[in-house]
């Protein structure tokens, strides 16, 4: 087992692992990770979120890499590290089949340029405070470009897979405890893009402290030199890490750091 001083690069996942249940990040957990790019470590950011939505949380940290879209994207610096949309063929076809479906509800996809919906959102409703920029559209009538994933609402994963099915380089996921599913490109995965970033950086995998908490951190919790889950995690997510940490309500991921020595306690 490799020593915790070690850790050159730190990969964390958003929701439900850095961030509280009510989507703040707490003044804690925002100075330990500062203090650890300040000790010349890496932090990047690894979320099912696209760039906007997570926009208030990179403005606070500034962290040195965001791999955003479940690892669709990955970029330092304005500069592309890792990029895995679907093409806008196969796009447009999953979209018109999802709309077709009377089983889906809502209808999210994040294309190369902008975050489309299928329903005017409520600005007042805190579900969508990081998603006020999106644009509604009617999937059926509209064509759009590459898109880098398309989340759907379905309360049958029978029917959400039948349509993942007919797209052979389509991978579905399921978010724990949640009926939205996401479709990307079967090589957007969080575990390709920090495998392209810890290159770009120069830093071995062996080296990389990697904290998650569901199915799409599974891989990197695994093939990370440090892979770390949170209490809160789903059983395949604490079975693949190595290590376990306090829960996200619980500034898990910052207090792991602080233990382990990798940041000055305050």
């Amino acid at each position: 087992m490799n020593s915790f001083s070690e850790i050159r690069m730190i990969v964390t996942d958003l929701d439900r692992t850095l961030l509280r249940s009510d989507k703040s990040l707490s003044d804690f957990t925002a100075e330990i990770l500062l203090r650890c790019r300040a000790h010349g470590i890496k932090v990047v950011f690894a979320t099912a979120r696209s760039e906007a939505s997570a926009q208030r949380f990179t403005d606070a940290i500034q962290p040195d890499a965001v791999i955003s879209n479940g690892g669709a994207l990955a970029r330092s610096d304005g500069k592309t590290i890792y990029d895995c949309p679907l093409p806008a063929a196969t796009a447009n076809r999953l979209l018109r089949r999802c709309a077709a479906d009377s089983g889906v509800g809502w209808i999210t996809i994040e294309t190369v340029t902008e975050y489309l919906v299928n329903h005017p959102i409520d600005p007042a409703d805190s579900g969508w405070l990081d998603y006020r920029h999106a644009r509604p559209v009617d999937f059926t009538r509209e064509t759009i470009g590459p898109a880098y994933k398309i989340v759907i609402a379905c309360a049958d994963e029978r029917r959400v897979r039948t349509i993942a099915d007919a797209f052979p380089d389509v991978d579905l996921l399921r978010f724990a405890g949640e009926d939205w599913f996401r479709l990307a490109h079967r090589k957007a995965t969080k575990w390709a893009a920090v495998q392209a970033v810890s290159a770009h950086f120069g830093v071995p995998i062996s080296a990389v402290a990697a904290f998650g908490d569901d199915y799409n951190d599974v891989e990197m919790l695994r093939g990370c030199g440090f892979g770390v889950a949170v209490a809160n995690a789903i059983p395949e997510a604490k079975a693949a890490a190595k290590f376990a940490c306090g829960s996200n309500d619980a500034d898990g991921v910052a207090q792991w750091l602080t233990e382990q020595g990798i940041a000055f306690s305050i």
